[in-house]
């Protein structure tokens, strides 16, 4: 009878483990934050392919990069947004000749506007989380008709730029005007939000304390 206080005491803990745990989860799901990824301050950026077909998705990918990598060679981002929009503002010119390079580089027959402004954004969704349909602060930059499918991210906070988001079918059709399309996801990866939490490691405590149950019921046989 001595060998049943262990094992009851590895019971115990596992039940223990187990309401901590849901007891975690539960006051995170309800925390009013709970979920939220993009702030409400933040300068989104958004590239519209012309269209949908092949050629005009590779084009807009290769304007991404472009792009990205511009940006990227300005250094990190700065601390504020009212910087961060200043920085944007003093390289227009710069980021607009950037993606017409692209453009008549692969021989696209059409240009590129580039704007940062307040701009419509169909219903979205960023590292699994939904964002309603609105007006958003973005560097938009539209691509020809801007009749296809959208690449978008995060500039500020410098959630993510070179990775692509989940894909979107086109939706240019979703903002005012056909020019004021903007990026979206269109590559079929995810992106990470940098700085976000990971999940919490209670399951591998559990897991822990399971294969110790396990081994000592074993023992018992033994």
């Amino acid at each position: 009878m001595r060998g049943l206080s262990p094992l009851l005491f590895l019971f115990l803990s596992l039940s223990v483990g187990v309401s901590v745990w849901s007891g975690h989860t539960a006051s995170a799901s309800r925390s009013p934050n709970a979920g939220q990824v993009i702030p409400d301050e933040a300068i989104r950026i958004r590239i519209i392919a012309n269209s949908d077909s092949d050629a005009d998705q590779a084009v807009k990918r290769k304007v991404r990069d472009r792009v990205a990598a511009l940006i990227e060679s300005w250094g990190a981002m700065p601390e504020t947004i009212e910087e961060s929009r200043a920085l944007l503002r003093s390289h227009m010119r710069e980021i607009q000749a950037a993606a017409e390079r692209v453009l008549e580089e692969e021989g696209a027959g059409y240009g590129a506007v580039a704007e940062l402004a307040k701009v419509p954004f169909p219903a979205k969704t960023f590292a699994g989380v939904p964002y309603p349909a609105g007006r958003y602060e973005a560097l938009r930059i539209t691509l020809g008709q801007g009749g296809g499918a959208n690449w978008w991210c995060v500039l500020f906070p410098p959630l993510c730029l070179t990775a692509a988001t989940a894909d979107d079918p086109a939706d240019a059709k979703a903002a005012s005007a056909p020019a004021a399309g903007a990026a979206g996801g269109t590559d079929g990866k995810t992106a990470k939000a940098a700085g976000g939490q990971d999940e919490p490691k209670a399951g591998f405590f559990l897991l822990v304390l399971l294969e110790k149950l396990l081994a000592f019921i074993a023992s018992l046989f033994s």
